[in-house]
């Protein structure tokens, strides 16, 4: 990846303990998981990633 951006969110923290249980479980990183789901949805989506999706940032 050329171009990184930073993404923070506010969650409850139920949906951390949900996330962090989870990352534990599959010994992975929450950046690992996340930037998985995100991958997901362009694939679900018709592979959005190299396409402009027409939104502003």
């Amino acid at each position: 990846m050329k171009n990184k951006r930073e993404i923070t969110i506010r969650v409850s923290e139920q949906e951390f303990a949900m996330l962090e249980s989870h990352c534990q479980a599959v010994g992975r990183t929450k950046t690992d998981i996340l930037r998985e789901f995100i991958r997901s949805l362009g694939a679900a989506h018709g592979n959005l990633t190299h396409q402009s999706t027409g939104m502003n940032e």
